[in-house]
């Protein structure tokens, strides 16, 4: 199909328009959790882990243990996690893909991670 700009009802201006401002439900993205809201341990961050890495941890890979009820010891005791800077928290960074992406499966989705670094961020409390 040939345009025609000069016999097009639509002009120059409108057609670039429609192409650079039109979206599709993919470009929206994710909701994340705003930063100051409070975010749980318990409520928020340990069902991620359940969902997502308890089938390796620690099954098939002893640490660090995520499994409820070990995963907050495991990752503040054993220095995975560092209170107030996720970019210096291990697990953080695995979730990020340095050095390499946890789970193997895939990324996990970007409210989670979000929600992961809130929490750090927020002083990785066991609430």
């Amino acid at each position: 199909m040939v345009l025609n700009f000069k016999k097009s009802t639509l002009g120059l201006g409108t057609l670039l328009f429609l192409i650079l401002f039109s979206s599709c439900y993919y470009d929206h993205p994710e909701a994340s959790t705003p930063s100051d809201t409070v975010v749980s341990f318990s409520n928020d961050v340990q069902p991620i882990f359940n969902a997502n890495c308890t089938v390796c941890h620690p099954s098939l890979v002893p640490n660090p243990n995520l499994s409820e009820g070990s995963s907050y010891p495991t990752l503040i005791n054993d220095n995975y996690i560092i209170a107030n800077d996720p970019d210096g928290s291990l697990l953080y960074q695995r979730l990020l893909g340095n050095p390499s992406i946890m789970p193997p499966t895939g990324s996990l989705p970007n409210s989670q991670i979000e929600l992961i670094k809130n929490w750090i961020e927020q002083g990785a409390l066991n609430n």
